[in-house]
């Protein structure tokens, strides 16, 4: 008897930004394509097909690089705007 193979699916997230958090005070976004609006309440971001956006007190860039960003402070709200 042969075995068969199974394979785990595969999802296709196309051009989806990564993004990674650390709890409440850490974010880290691959795939940002530019930084819209910069405030310490509000973090605006574009990866592409859509808007992200970080709210919360004290916010600020911790890093940028050609297409990852990382943002620290306290953050209470996350939108995906498309």
């Amino acid at each position: 008897m042969a075995k068969e193979k199974r394979f785990a699916p595969r999802f296709d997230m196309g051009n989806a930004p990564l993004t990674e958090l650390v709890g409440n005070r850490q974010v880290t976004v691959e795939g940002s394509t530019g930084i819209l609006l910069y405030e310490s309440e509000n973090i605006k971001l574009s990866t592409g097909r859509m808007l992200v956006s970080f709210y919360g007190r004290g916010l600020r860039l911790r890093c940028i690089s050609e297409s990852c960003v990382e943002i620290e402070g306290f953050i209470s709200k996350i939108e995906f705007l498309t």
